[in-house]
């Protein structure tokens, strides 16, 4: 397994001393490495740190949301010319459960172009979330090109057509190109996005009790529990120490 989660859609204000400090609220961080095309590797200690590592997706870090996936699913996303398309069952649950026509799917879909081919089905699931309920998404092209592209299905036609404003949004350092669908998602053979967790349960709790069977490191240099309010209150002093880092370039 794994020790190594990757991390994109980094703000060009966030370096690897923030994400250090961020990434160590969850397991001691060995390092943290970045290349030309700004994804940042972090690399822990412990493997288990993974798990909780990934719950950070979609944390606010200066103008952008970042996106974590575990290295073995990033690499696994972009190896995958035919991926089979990621369902979000809470959605996919509160939809009609009768089959709808074919037009109707394409309505509620989007296209959207010039992914960089680090992005995962994950992230773009995390990012237009934003606009609503996401229901599917099928990742296409080649993950040995600089780009990809993919389709992104909503629950509703009124989430695609906030999805479509998402058309120039910067993700990776690439601009996306969103625009209608001309095709539905193919759904012979899906694969489910797990459950969202709450971070208190892949935070250790005190006397050695494992949570969810499994061990996870104790954070901080204080052998105690800490609960899911306490991580947001860490988080929360990060992006209030970037936001005068950022705020004090601008008046110089």
């Amino acid at each position: 397994m794994s020790t190594r989660v990757r991390v994109t859609n980094v703000s060009t204000h966030v370096g690897e001393e923030i994400l250090h400090t961020l990434f160590s609220f969850v397991g001691r961080v060995q390092s943290v490495k970045h290349d030309e095309s700004d994804v940042y590797d972090v690399e822990f200690v412990d493997a288990r740190s993974v798990r909780a590592a990934e719950e950070l997706s979609g944390t606010e870090l200066g103008d952008r949301a970042i996106c974590v996936a575990s290295e073995d699913r990033a690499n696994a996303s972009a190896s995958s010319i035919h991926a089979q398309p990621l369902a979000n069952p809470s959605v996919v649950a509160s939809m009609p459960h009768t089959r709808p026509a074919q037009h109707s799917e394409i309505s509620r879909t989007i296209y959207v172009g010039n992914i960089a081919s680090h992005v995962t089905d994950r992230d773009l699931m995390s990012i237009f979330s934003e606009c609503g309920p996401v229901a599917y998404v099928k990742m296409a092209g080649d993950g040995i090109q600089p780009t990809r592209f993919a389709f992104v299905e909503f629950a509703t036609e009124e989430c695609a057509q906030k999805g479509l404003l998402m058309n120039g949004r910067v993700v990776a350092n690439r601009p996306l190109k969103v625009n209608h669908s001309k095709n539905s998602i193919n759904k012979q053979s899906v694969v489910s996005v797990k459950p969202a967790q709450t971070m208190a349960s892949v935070l250790p709790l005190a006397g050695g009790v494992h949570v969810g069977g499994m061990a996870w490191p104790v954070l901080g240099s204080a052998n105690l529990a800490q609960s899911s309010e306490e991580l947001d209150r860490k988080i929360a002093l990060v992006q209030k120490e970037l936001e005068l880092k950022y705020r004090s370039k601008v008046l110089k």
